[in-house]
C-alpha cells in the first residue's frame, strides 16, 4: 500500500497535462503503483486509458472551467474523489490544487496516507474574476490549512513560497514545469515569420493585442488551447487575417507548432497576482528548441527571459510595444537565433526535466 500513488486532478485537457504524465510516469518507473484520476468536464476522452507505466480513470461529467455552475459541481468531484481514496487505499494521495486537496485532507485524517499537494496554481491570487476581497482572503487561509496539512508540498518555481504563509509546510521542493528533451521533425512550410501561442483561451493572456500586433507586423499567428473565455475570443481569432486557431491539441502537436515556429508568446497580465509567479511549460519548451520568447513585463517568467537573454519584454496589454518585438525578431534573425541559442543552453543547464525526475523521486523516498 506504501507504494501505491493515486494522482487527483480536476482537469483532463488534451487527455492529461504533460506536467502530470511525467510525474506520472516517472515514479512508476521508480516501482510505484501509479492511477491517476480526472475529470473530463467535455466528455473529450475515455473513461479508462493505459498509459506508459500507469492507468488513467475519469469522472464524465459535463462543467466549465471557471462558470457559476461549479459551485454544484465541485461538490460532486470532491465526493468522487473520497470514495476514489476509500476504495483503492493508496499509501499515498498526490493531489494537483486546492480543488483536489480538499478530499484528499479528509481522508489522510481518516485513512492516514501521505499527501502530496501539488500546487499548479494558487486558487486566490489565479482567478482573475471580481471577487470580494473578503471572498479572496477566506479563499487564501482555506488554501493555506490544505497546504498545511501536506506532507510534501511541489511548487513549479520556488517564488512562490511567498504564498505558502505561516507556519510553512514540512517539506517543500521545487519541479519546474520544463518538458523533457525531445526531438521534433521540422513540419515548417513557407517564409512566413510564425508566431506560436499554446495554453488557456482566457482573458488575461493578451489575446486581442496579440492578434493586432499580428495583423500590423505581418506576422502569422497559430493559436491553440481551450479555456474559460474561447466564446468571447476565438471569434476575434478566427476572423483575423492573420490568425488561425488550431483548437485544443495533444502535447506532442504543440510541441510541433513550437519547434515550427519563430517565436513564442507568453503574455500573462500582472494585475492577476497568479499571474506575477508563472513559469509556464511554453517558456520552457521554447527554450528547449531554441526559439526567442516575447514575455509580459512584471512577471516572474519576463525575470527568467531577462536572466537568461533568451527574448524579449513588452509592457502587457500595450500591443504597439507587442508589434515593435514582433518587427525586431523578424528584420534580426541573426539576434533572434542568438536569443534562442541562449535559451537552448540554459535549458541544458539547469531547465531540464532530468534535474527535475532525481528531485521527485527523492523527495517521494523521503515520504
Amino acid at each position: 500500500m506504501a507504494r501505491r500513488v493515486l494522482f487527483l486532478r480536476s482537469k483532463s485537457p488534451a487527455g492529461i497535462e504533460p506536467r502530470l504524465d511525467r510525474e506520472a510516469r516517472a515514479l512508476a518507473g521508480a516501482g510505484y503503483e501509479v492511477r491517476v484520476y480526472l475529470w473530463d468536464r467535455r466528455l473529450e476522452h475515455p473513461r479508462l486509458e493505459k498509459r506508459e507505466g500507469y492507468t488513467i480513470e475519469r469522472l464524465h461529467r459535463r462543467a466549465s472551467y471557471g462558470g457559476p455552475d461549479l459551485l454544484v459541481r465541485l461538490p460532486l468531484w470532491w465526493l468522487r474523489c473520497f470514495l476514489r481514496i476509500a476504495r483503492e487505499r493508496p499509501g499515498i494521495v498526490h493531489a494537483v490544487d486546492f480543488d483536489s486537496a480538499i478530499p484528499a485532507v479528509a481522508t489522510k485524517r481518516i485513512q492516514g496516507h501521505r499527501l502530496v499537494l501539488d500546487v499548479f496554481d494558487f486558487y486566490s491570487d489565479m482567478i482573475a474574476r471580481p471577487l470580494s476581497p473578503g471572498m479572496r482572503a477566506r479563499l487564501a487561509r482555506w488554501e493555506r490549512r490544505a497546504i498545511r496539512a501536506a506532507d510534501l508540498v511541489i511548487l513549479a518555481d520556488l517564488a512562490r513560497t511567498s504564498q505558502l504563509g505561516e507556519p510553512a509546510p514540512r517539506t517543500v521542493i521545487e519541479v519546474m514545469n520544463v518538458p523533457e528533451e525531445t526531438t521534433v521533425a521540422s513540419k515548417r512550410r513557407g517564409t512566413e515569420f510564425l508566431v506560436f501561442y499554446g495554453g488557456m483561451i482566457a482573458r488575461d493572456r493578451g489575446l486581442p493585442q496579440l492578434v493586432a500586433a499580428c495583423e500590423d507586423s505581418g506576422a502569422r499567428l497559430l493559436v491553440a488551447g481551450h479555456g474559460p473565455d474561447e466564446a468571447a475570443l476565438i471569434p476575434g481569432i478566427e476572423s483575423s487575417p492573420a490568425a488561425l486557431y488550431l483548437g485544443n491539441l495533444p502535447y506532442a502537436q504543440v510541441l510541433e507548432h513550437t519547434a515550427a515556429a519563430d517565436a513564442i508568446v507568453a503574455l500573462y497580465d500582472p494585475a492577476v497576482p497568479g499571474n506575477r509567479l508563472a513559469s509556464p511549460n511554453k517558456l520552457f519548451e521554447a527554450m528547449m528548441f531554441a526559439k526567442p520568447v516575447i514575455a509580459s513585463d512584471g512577471t516572474r517568467l519576463a525575470d527568467v527571459v531577462r536572466e537568461v537573454g533568451c527574448g524579449l519584454v513588452v509592457p502587457y496589454g500595450d500591443p504597439e510595444a507587442l508589434r515593435a518585438a514582433l518587427e525586431k525578431l523578424m528584420l534580426s534573425p541573426a539576434e533572434s537565433q542568438a536569443m534562442g541559442a541562449r535559451g537552448r543552453a540554459a535549458y541544458e543547464a539547469r531547465y531540464n526535466w532530468a534535474a527535475m525526475e532525481r528531485r521527485l523521486l527523492e523527495a517521494y523516498a523521503g515520504l
